[in-house]
Parts: C-alpha cells; sequence; structure tokens
C-alpha cells in the first residue's frame, strides 16, 4: 500500500468513530433492491436533470403493467450533486472529509442504453440471437441491479492499495432461477424411435432423388456406375474369367475402390496411388512367401512367418494411412494386395501366381475408371469450388437482407459457407486441375470475400438507419426469465422523449435513403460477382435462370459503388449538430451502423475490381492445366474432397484438424514463464538432441491416436488371420474364402472414429442386402450373363450413390463388395456350389469382419462424441481468454511508443477466422451426439447448444471491442494511468479468471464453484473511476512536448494524432519500421467518439454475456455448494 495516499491515523481514527448503517436518506441506494419496469435514457451532460425526489419507503411498490410484469417504482433517492472523487484530493489532504459521499447515483453513459428498439432479453433457456453490432444491447445499470449491490461495497475511504499481480476479486450471489432454467431439459426423441428410423429412410430417399435430378451430381453418379458396369460385364465373358484366374472380379472392386466419380485430376492421383500401394502389397507378400518356404523348418512353420509379415508391414501401413490423409489410398490397396497374398490359399508351397491374380486385373479395374472418367462428363476440377464460391456469395447476398429478424441462422450460414469455401479453394490448390482461373487468382478472390462476409457480420440484423421490424417469434425453449429493469423518474421526460424522437426521425430521413441505395447496389454487385464466376468456370448449372445469361460491366459496378459510398458519406451533414456526448443511444447505433455500412462497401469495391480483374484476364482463354502448388509440409495433411468423403469420418477429421490448427496458433500468444533481463540477456544456443531425449520423442509419438490405430489396426487383422496361418489343412477357409473379412475390416476401421448403432446397423443390413441380391441374380436366370447385368446395374445405382454422394458412404462400400464378391463367385462355381450356399458363407465371412471393426473401435480407445464436445468447448472459453488477454494488451492498454500494425491486425483476422470455423465444427459434433447411446440415461445436448451460442457471442464482442479500438487510444497520461492501474487490472483479470475456472471445471467435469469474481462489480469500479475523474474537470494532462493533450469527457480515451512511423527490433536485430494500423476518417471527425461509446459498450455487454457462460457450464458440469452456508 501507498504510504502517500495512506490515511494519518488521526484521521483514520476520526473516520472509524461509531457509525450506524446508512438510511435512505442518506443518499446511497443500500436499501433500495431492484425492480422490474422500463429503463429510460437520461442526458447526463453535466449533471443538469437530476432524479425526482419523493417520500421515504424502504419497501418497494408493486405497480401492475400492461404485459403483467410487476413494475416497482422507487422513491426516496438523494439527487446526485458531484463531488471531488478520492483520486483527485487537494495536497496534503489525506481523506475527502466527513462530508465526502460517492456518486453512485448518477448513471453513466458509457453503460446506459435503451429505446424502443432495443430488446429485452430472453430466458436463459432461449439462446438469445445476435445480429453482429457494434454496440451492446442491454445496458450494464439494468444488467448490475440484477446482482442488489449495495453502495458500501464501492467505497475505499481515500485508501489505494497498489498490489503488486494480485486483483481484489468480488462476489456475488447468482439468481437461481436462472441456473434452474438452464438445466430444464427438453423431449429428446430416442435413437431406436421407429418413427425417427421411418422418417430417416424416408429423408434418405428424397435425397437420393433430388441428386438424380441434379445434372452434377447425376454426372458423377453416371460415370461411377458406368465404369462398374464395364469392368462387371467383362468378368461375365468367358474368355476374360479364364485369363485373368479365379479372382478376376478384382477388376470390378478396383472400380469400386477408385471409382470413376471424381474430378480428372483426383482419377489420375487416385490411379498413381493404388497401384503403387498394389504393387507395394504385393512386394510384402512376395517376400514373405519365400521366406517362409526358404527351407525345410520354415515351411513347417511358414503360418508364423507369415504372421511376423504382417505384425511388421501392417502396423506401418496403418500409421500412414491415419497420419498422413494424403495416402490413404495407397495404403489402403497395399493393405488389400497384402492379405491376398499372405491369407489367400496359403501352405508349405508358395502359389506365386497369385501376384497375376491380383495385379492384373486390379490395374485393368484402374485403367478403365480412369478411361471412363477422362471420356464421360469430365470434371475438370471446377464443381466443387464452383459450389462453394456460389454458396458464399448467395449467404454474403443474404446477409445484406435488411433490416431483418433477429436470428441466429443466417449469421451461421455466413459462418459456416465461408469455412466451406475456404476449405474449397485449398483443395483448388492441392490438386491437380483444369480451370480458366489460376490458383493464385483464386486464393486473392477468397481473401477478399472473407472479408466482405466479416464486414456483414457486423452489421446490425436490425437495421436502426431504418424503421425497426417485428421479431421473429419463436416457440420457447424454457420458463422465459423475469426480466429486471430500472425504472427512474426524471424532470420534463415527456419534453426529452419527444425532442429526441423527432431527432431520430431527422437523422433517419437524411440516411436512410443512401443507406437503402448502397444495400441494394452491393447486393447486385454480389449477384454480379457470383454471375461471372460461374460463366467462367462454366458452373452456371448453381445460377436461376433469370441470370444465366445476364453480362455485367465490373468497372461500371465500380463506379456506382463509388458514387453511392460518396452520396452516403455526404448525407453524414446531419450530424452537423450532434455531439456523441449529447446524441441518445439509437442516434448513436444508426452512424455505426453506417460506418459499418461504408467499411463493408470498400470490401465489395475490392472484390469487384478482383473479379473484373479475372474477367479481363482469363475470358476467352484456353483452360490451363495446374500441377498442386500447396505446400508439401501441409499437403501430406489433406487429401482431395471425394477421397476425403469416401474415407468416412469427415466430420471428426475436420474437428480434429481444426483444433489442431487452433492450438498452434494460440500457442503463439499464449503467455509463457518470464524470465527478469530475458531481453538483455544473450540469448544461449540451441542445445543438440541428446539420444535419451529423442527416445522420448518417439515414445510420446507412440501415445498418439495414429499409434493406437495401428494398434487396434494389427490387433483385429491378426486374430482374424489365425485360421489362415495353423499348420494343417484349413478347406474351410479356402472354401469360404475367408480372407475377405480381413479386406472388410481393413476398408471399415477409421482412425477417428468407430462407428454408432446407426452405422452398425446399416452395414450388416447392405452386406445381407448384397449377399441376397448376389445368389438371386444368379439364380433368377441361371447364370445367364444378361440377367446378371440388369441385376447387377439396379443394385449399383443405390449403393454407389450411397458410397460416394451420401453420409454414409462406409455402408454403400461394403454393401457393392459382397454383391461383387456373391454374384462373381456363384458364377465362377456353376454347377458346383449352390447360389444359396456361396451367399450364406461370404455374407458370413464379410459380416465377421463389419463386427469386428466396430467392436475393436469400440472398446479399444473409443471415439465419444459428448465426451470430445465438452473438452472442446473447455478449450474455447480457454482460448477465448488467451484472446481476449491479446486485445487488451495490444489494442487497448498498450505502450504508448507501440501502436497495432497492420501485420497484427491480418494476424488478428486469421486467428478469429480460425476460431470461428472452431465453433462450426463444434456445432457439427454436437450433432454427432444425437447418434450415441447412453445406458445411463439419454444425452441432452439443451446445455451445450446454449454454452456454444453463448461462447460464440462473447467471441464476436471481442472481435468488437478490436475493431472499435482502431479509431482511437487509451490515454496516455501518466498520473491518470496510476490511478486508473488497480480498477483496469481488476476489470482484465477477474474476467479472465472467470474463464479459466470455467474451462478447467468443463475439461475435467468438476462441478463450478457457486461464487466466482464478479466482472460486473470491477466494471462497475472502472467505469465509477472514470467518471469521478470527468466529474472533477480532469480533461487535460500535460504533453510529453510541453503541450496540451485534450481528453474526451465521458471516457479515459483521447484521439488519434496523425499516423507515424515507429521501429520495432526485427528478429535479426535490425530496426524495422512499421507504421500504425489504426484507421482515420477523412474529413469526419466524429467517427472517433462514436466508436469511442461503443468499445464501452461492447465491454459491458462482455460482461452480461460472462454471467451467461457462468450458467451453461454450471448445467453441464454442477455447483459446487458450501454446505449449510450455502
Amino acid at each position: 500500500m501507498d504510504s502517500a495516499k495512506a490515511e494519518t491515523s488521526a484521521d483514520a481514527a476520526r473516520r472509524r468513530k461509531p457509525t450506524r448503517r446508512r438510511s435512505c436518506d442518506s443518499g446511497s441506494p443500500r436499501h433500495t433492491h431492484v425492480h422490474t419496469g422500463a429503463s429510460t435514457p437520461i442526458d447526463l451532460e453535466s449533471g443538469q436533470q437530476r432524479l425526482k425526489c419523493a417520500t421515504v419507503d424502504v419497501l418497494p411498490t408493486s405497480t401492475p403493467t400492461d404485459t403483467g410484469t410487476p413494475q416497482v417504482r422507487w422513491s426516496g433517492l438523494e439527487p446526485h450533486v458531484p463531488r471531488h472523487s478520492i483520486d483527485q484530493l487537494k495536497s496534503g489532504q489525506s481523506s475527502p472529509g466527513s462530508a465526502w459521499t460517492p456518486p453512485y447515483t448518477k448513471v453513466y453513459r458509457g453503460s446506459f442504453a435503451a429505446t424502443p428498439i432495443s430488446r429485452s432479453r430472453l430466458a436463459s433457456g432461449q439462446a438469445t440471437p445476435r445480429g453482429g453490432s457494434l454496440v451492446a444491447s442491454i445496458p450494464l445499470d439494468q444488467f448490475m441491479s440484477r446482482l442488489q449491490l449495495e453502495a458500501d461495497d464501492l467505497e475505499d475511504y481515500g485508501v489505494e492499495e497498489l498490489r503488486d499481480g494480485f486483483f481484489d476479486a468480488s462476489f456475488y450471489k447468482m439468481a437461481r432461477k436462472e441456473l434452474a432454467t438452464a438445466k430444464q431439459k427438453r423431449k429428446i426423441r430416442s435413437p431406436f424411435s421407429l418413427r425417427k428410423f421411418v422418417q430417416l429412410q424416408k429423408d434418405g430417399i428424397q435425397r437420393f432423388f433430388w441428386s438424380i435430378k441434379h445434372p452434377k451430381r447425376r454426372s458423377a453418379l453416371m460415370r461411377a456406375v458406368t465404369g462398374y458396369m464395364v469392368a462387371y460385364i467383362l468378368c461375365l465373358v468367358p474368355a476374360i474369367r479364364t485369363w485373368l484366374g479365379q479372382y478376376h472380379y478384382i477388376m470390378i472392386i478396383a472400380t469400386i475402390v477408385n471409382h470413376a466419380g471424381r474430378s480428372i485430376g483426383s482419377q489420375i492421383e487416385g490411379t498413381a496411388a493404388t497401384i503403387t500401394g498394389a504393387g507395394i502389397g504385393i512386394g510384402a507378400g512376395l517376400l514373405a512367401l519365400w521366406i517362409s518356404t526358404v527351407s525345410g523348418p520354415a515351411r513347417n512353420s511358414y503360418g508364423a512367418f507369415l504372421a511376423v509379415c504382417v505384425l511388421i508391414t501392417l502396423p506401418m501401413l496403418a500409421w500412414a494411412r491415419a497420419r498422413f490423409a494424403r495416402v490413404f489410398q495407397l495404403c489402403i490397396s497395399a493393405g488389400f494386395a497384402l492379405f491376398f497374398m499372405v491369407c489367400e490359399r496359403v501352405g508349405p508351397i508358395p502359389l506365386y501366381r497369385k501376384a497375376w491374380e491380383f495385379g492384373i486385373p486390379w490395374v485393368l479395374g484402374m485403367v478403365i475408371a480412369q478411361i471412363t472418367n477422362v471420356l464421360l462428363f469430365p470434371n475438370p476440377g471446377n464443381v466443387q469450388l464452383a459450389r462453394a464460391l456460389h454458396k458464399a456469395l448467395d449467404a454474403a447476398i443474404g446477409g445484406l437482407e435488411l433490416p431483418r429478424p433477429s436470428t441466429a441462422r443466417q449469421r451461421e450460414k455466413m459462418s459456416k459457407e465461408t469455412v466451406e469455401m475456404s476449405i474449397a479453394v485449398r483443395d483448388f490448390r492441392s490438386e491437380i486441375t483444369i480451370s480458366k482461373i489460376s490458383p493464385e487468382d483464386m486464393t486473392e478472390l477468397r481473401n477478399n470475400l472473407q472479408a466482405v462476409i466479416r464486414d456483414f457480420l457486423r452489421l446490425e440484423c436490425i437495421a436502426p438507419v431504418f424503421e425497426p421490424p417485428k421479431e421473429e417469434e419463436e416457440p420457447p425453449k424454457g420458463k422465459p426469465i423475469q426480466e429486471t429493469k430500472i425504472h427512474i423518474e426524471i424532470d420534463s421526460g415527456d419534453e426529452s422523449e419527444d425532442d429526441e424522437k423527432v431527432e431520430i426521425d431527422r437523422i433517419r430521413a437524411a440516411l436512410s435513403g443512401p443507406s437503402r441505395e448502397m444495400i441494394n447496389l452491393m447486393k447486385e454487385a454480389l449477384e454480379a460477382c457470383d454471375t461471372l464466376l460461374m460463366q467462367i468456370l462454366h458452373q452456371t448449372s448453381f445460377l436461376p435462370p433469370e441470370r444465366k445469361k445476364n453480362k455485367y460491366d465490373c468497372e461500371a459496378l465500380t463506379d456506382r459503388l463509388l458514387a453511392a459510398r460518396d452520396k452516403l458519406e455526404e448525407a453524414h451533414i446531419v450530424w452537423a449538430n450532434v455531439h456523441p456526448a449529447d446524441a441518445s443511444y439509437t442516434i448513436i447505433q444508426i452512424f455505426l451502423f453506417t460506418s459499418t455500412l461504408l467499411q463493408a462497401s470498400d470490401q465489395v469495391i475490392k472484390l469487384v475490381k478482383s473479379t473484373g480483374s479475372i474477367v479481363k484476364k482469363r475470358r476467352g482463354a484456353r483452360w490451363s492445366f495446374y500441377l498442386p502448388n500447396y505446400p508439401l509440409e501441409k499437403l501430406v495433411y489433406r487429401s482431395n474432397p471425394q477421397v476425403r468423403h469416401d474415407r468416412g469420418g469427415t466430420t471428426t477429421a475436420f474437428y480434429f484438424r481444426t483444433m489442431k490448427d487452433i492450438a498452434i496458433l494460440m500457442s503463439k500468444i499464449a503467455g509463457k514463464a518470464w524470465v527478469p533481463n530475458s531481453d538483455l540477456a544473450e540469448k544461449p544456443a540451441p542445445q543438440k538432441k541428446t539420444l535419451r531425449f529423442r527416445i522420448w520423442e518417439v515414445l510420446h509419438e507412440m501415445q498418439g491416436f495414429e499409434a493406437r490405430f495401428a494398434l487396434k489396426n494389427t490387433i483385429t487383422i491378426c486374430l482374424l488371420a489365425i485360421p489362415a496361418w495353423l499348420s494343417g489343412p484349413q478347406t474351410w477357409w479356402d472354401e469360404w474364402e475367408g480372407w475377405w473379412c480381413l479386406v472388410a475390416a481393413w476398408h471399415l476401421m477409421q482412425p477417428r472414429v468407430g462407428g454408432n448403432l446407426n452405422d452398425l446397423a446399416a452395414r450388416l443390413v447392405t452386406v445381407v442386402l448384397g449377399a441376397i441380391w448376389g445368389a438371386l441374380s444368379f439364380f433368377a436366370g441361371d447364370g445367364n450373363p444378361y440377367v446378371m447385368a440388369v441385376f447387377a446395374l439396379i443394385f449399383a445405382i443405390p449403393l454407389l450413390y450411397r458410397y460416394m454422394l451420401s453420409s454414409h458412404p462406409r455402408s454403400g462400400f461394403i454393401g457393392c463388395l459382397t454383391f461383387t464378391v456373391v454374384s462373381m463367385t456363384c458364377k465362377n462355381y456353376e454347377g458346383i456350389t449352390p447360389p444359396h450356399r456361396i451367399a450364406y458363407t461370404r455374407g458370413t465371412v464379410i459380416i465377421i469382419g463389419v463386427l469386428a471393426s466396430v467392436f475393436i473401435n469400440w472398446f479399444l480407445w473409443p471415439f465419444v462424441a459428448r465426451h470430445e464436445l465438452r473438452k472442446s468447448l473447455a478449450n474455447m472459453l480457454i482460448n477465448l481468454s488467451i484472446v481476449y488477454r491479446t486485445v487488451v494488451a495490444k489494442y487497448i492498454y498498450h505502450d504508448l511508443d507501440y501502436m497495432p500494425s497492420p501485420q497484427d491486425i491480418i494476424d488478428s483476422q486469421i486467428r478469429e477466422a480460425k476460431l470461428r470455423e472452431g465453433f462450426v465444427r463444434i456445432r457439427e459434433l454436437l450433432k454427432m451426439t444425437e447418434h450415441e447411446p447412453r445406458l445411463r440415461e439419454r444425452f441432452d445436448p439443451t446445455p451445450y447448444e446454449h454454452l456454444i451460442d453463448s461462447s460464440e457471442k462473447f467471441f464476436d464482442h471481442i472481435i468488437d471491442v478490436r475493431q472499435a479500438s482502431l479509431y482511437f487510444r487509451i490515454s496516455g497520461d501518466r498520473d491518470m494511468a496510476q490511478m486508473m492501474l488497480s480498477c483496469r487490472r481488476d476489470a482484465v483479470a477477474t474476467i479472465l479468471m472467470n474463464l479459466w475456472v470455467l474451462g478447467g471445471g468443463l475439461r475435467s467435469k468438476t462441478p463450478i464453484p457457486k461464487y466466482l469474481p464478479s466482472a460486473a462489480i470491477a466494471r462497475r469500479r472502472l467505469l465509477q473511476r472514470i467518471e469521478d475523474m470527468d466529474t472533477d474537470l480532469h480533461y487535460e494532462s500535460k504533453h510529453h512536448g510541453g503541450g496540451k493533450r485534450k481528453r474526451l469527457r465521458f471516457t479515459e480515451l483521447e484521439e488519434l494524432e496523425p499516423a507515424e512511423s515507429y521501429f520495432v527490433d526485427g528478429p535479426d536485430g535490425v530496426r524495422a519500421e512499421v507504421r500504425d494500423g489504426k484507421v482515420r476518417h477523412r474529413g469526419i471527425d466524429k467517427w472517433a467518439q462514436f466508436y469511442q461509446y461503443a468499445y464501452s459498450s461492447i465491454l459491458n455487454e462482455i460482461v452480461r454475456e460472462l454471467e451467461q457462460l457462468q450458467i451453461y457450464t454450471k448445467a453441464i458440469t454442477g455447483e459446487l455448494s458450501i454446505g449449510k452456508f450455502d
């Protein structure tokens, strides 16, 4: 504690004289309980409007309202009289004196906001949609009133405590009604419900017919079915069957594994990978056969040598398959060939002809699929890209439907389509493509479109510059919470409200026309970009009929946008007589909306120019052949879209990849241990890795999911292959062709997910259908090849659709595999083995492989979506604390000689884009929990949904704070900073501690303490300290050069000076010049002041949202009670 600010013993003795608890006459709202009602804006400038006094009452008086919500009207509040604050004591004065009372009855403008268009907060059980504005919709005073705080809690009695690394935490009791509402469960239909099963099948049939009608999907399905049927028909020719051998139908299976429904580049890559993988598997199998029969003792124990070969080769293939997504097809083919060589007709006498029986049909099948892919409706690689671009532009156009009801659906759509568009561009760069647009132009186009959608997300959906729309009614998801409001009587209220309404109407009349014109022009510009890009990519089927042949001039569109922008800027002359300190909440909302609209128009202009340059360069040009230009260290971890779909587990793969990217980005800005004089001391040279450390790295790597998957896969395959390696006659294994169970298990096992009961049932059903249909195809025509071909076509269309276009690819693959094996085996053993026996034996073998692949994944390191959901939300809360701390440190409370550079802003935007993608992946993970059975009780996703929504709103507020902070900076006055230090630190530290406690409790699933540090109280103290300084007319501070720097009233901020450059030390020790990245508006000197108001309001909204995070987290983990004192 600073001795200079401490009280003398005499003063302290005088102040510690016996006192009684304050009454309501003292002016303190200690006994003034909060009440419900409508809050009204108050003019706060110079304290001219005062609270009206009435009779003194201790208890509230309830007044019924029109809506049935009771209103409590308080009276007896003493009018606020400005007093000197503790921080502005005169020299030699250690205490403000006994007559001093803190001005707690004054309402602070930065935390007060209420208008007719501001929405009342819904029940905590119902998600509150957000429109993405920069201004808070809930006043802090209204929020703080629910805490039932006492004024004495904010008094410090003239003593300033200088704490070293600690903060003063305040606690309050949370409303029990809100927590009870958050715990209310909704009715969830059982996953075993017959009605749900029928509905799923009905939806699947509808999606199938929709895909058949869609030209692009129909073309892809036709290519795949054509390649399959060509190979099937060739295998019905007796001469070809005799030439290829017993397993000639491997040619058909090859057309399934690398089906022709891909793009040309993906097909070429897949053909090369599958042929290479088959060669590796055949080579390893031939080596194993030679070693197992090289000598007499080896022939006596040939099974052991073959098992050792599998134990050495298979873990490497499984580990590479799980670690590097790019080699998935290579590893699958290698495993397929290896099982054929070491598990089919093995014995003391090696059969080297098996290499021919597998290799030649495999290569022929790949050639057939490649030729079909190139000749029949070829896809140059633009379909997925065009679809993603069209959906992203369509979502952006939907974001301009203003005003619209404040629902979160449109925001979620824009976020999701932005993520999908980014993935499509990444896929375009990482595979062989034939296109008129270069990967570099496409990357620039993606960046511009992302910037457009990023600004559209900041637009207030109610568009306050227009008349507010009616709210869309939604069914309530819980019992509504009685809203807490403050009703304050003021003098001349009706007259002030009328003047304010007239001012709002005047501003709306001046700005609504230019704003509507700008919105309509931006819509037209986005539609033009969509049309031009689809025409260049030759994918006009995505466009509506009226736009397919439209022509647009990008230069003319740019000129019109610039003219509309100038017109909107000129319309802002209406605020010549409006000062931010006098403006109402609605007026500030209007100006902030038009400011965001101007910024969004700049990004739309950049997008139109980028599209125009692409059109100018590429229209009339020939198609170009582009090789992958993605970095190799990233390329090996990504596969093309169709392979990613065919391997299954796309949702979890994206989820884990995104979480890993977020962890890498967060590690760059996360706090690290601080070493004294670390900047001045010479950094030690990097130490050489020792042998023990390298061993530790290998062992640590073996703990990853790749090593676990390799172990599970090896255990499954080796256990299933034991009958093939036992000494003695194993006629039943060869007769039943038992090695197919290894192929089924190898294909169906997935590194991340093991499948749920629905997946298991779907796979078993398709295996049974494939076996029955294969036997019927032979039995119906008594082996007639024409009848078998017709049956194959009928079965291939829906099963190949399920494999390559549905969300359940592996069940479609295993069904096609079963049908092919059974029908072709019946043809091979025509007249020898009855078809029903073949269907029974082969079907049983494949079912054993299906069951083994699912059960081993269930019992060994299973993937549980609800557990991952809880961990991901815990990590997201901690990441939010890191981002919040970084924004505060870099953009708000930064050093005087440091301002955020443009590169800092770009880095922040990259982190924000990745975190937004993380929320998209978490929502997809939440949907997976609906299919997971649970023995204890049904899993209720309701609190998780609310926690995700609340976390994303908290994240949006952080983005708004960063964006608003680009227009001003915190005052650099040393005296003011010293007085504000403790309050600032408390406000930031309280939020960080809450997020870390919530994240840690959620990750470990331990109850959250009932009482957490109150961020609202810390924020209130900071605002009170600012108000005290402003009340004392503490507006000016000395500049470093001896001049004066003017501070704005009602804020701790100051206007930006002209942009200057500063120097920083680079990584190589060279000082580099960096320009300031903050924004200065030309010709408009009031934007900064309005954004200062927005900045303060958003921080208040962050405090309110933090309470919601506490409520929903406690609904998941429970609350830690403190016993009888609770």
